[in-house]
């Protein structure tokens, strides 16, 4: 499936509604419901392959409420269709990227020859500057 066509599945399924925001705006606050609050059933989206929705869910546990809905609140800006718009945004962006590849499991190295012999040059370089800064014991004769 491909982004635009998830972005335009997103925000049909997306339940919207809309509250009074906290925070400045002067007299704007008391009066317009500014914040956004978006609900997302995950298992209403239409992706293909059971693997879609199980990743989401797997990599947006934290997110998705007991109800199995993703919730996304935006109160950020003074407007109402801004607020719905980087809530959106925000929204298609957590799904987007939970569906991405899992990254390529890391290979074990180990470092060459060259590699430790050269690290074992630097310690012998370092130390060898560290023992000329100490003081010179006097030899007796004083």
């Amino acid at each position: 499936m491909d982004t635009k066509t998830l972005q335009e599945e997103i925000r049909s399924k997306a339940e919207i509604s809309f509250s009074r925001s906290g925070g400045p705006g002067g007299q704007n606050v008391n009066k317009r419901d500014t914040k956004v609050t978006l609900h997302l059933s995950v298992d209403a989206l239409e992706i293909p392959g059971e693997a879609g929705i199980t990743k989401i869910k797997r990599r947006l546990s934290t997110r998705i409420n007991s109800e199995g809905f993703l919730v996304i609140q935006a109160d950020g800006e003074r407007s109402q269709a801004r607020n719905k718009e980087e809530a959106l945004d925000r929204l298609e962006s957590l799904i987007i990227h939970a569906l991405r590849p899992d990254p390529k499991p890391r290979k074990k190295t180990k470092p060459t020859r060259t590699a430790k012999e050269r690290r074992i040059k630097g310690k012998k370089i370092r130390s060898q500057i560290k023992k000329g800064r100490r003081q010179v014991s006097g030899s007796g004769d004083e």
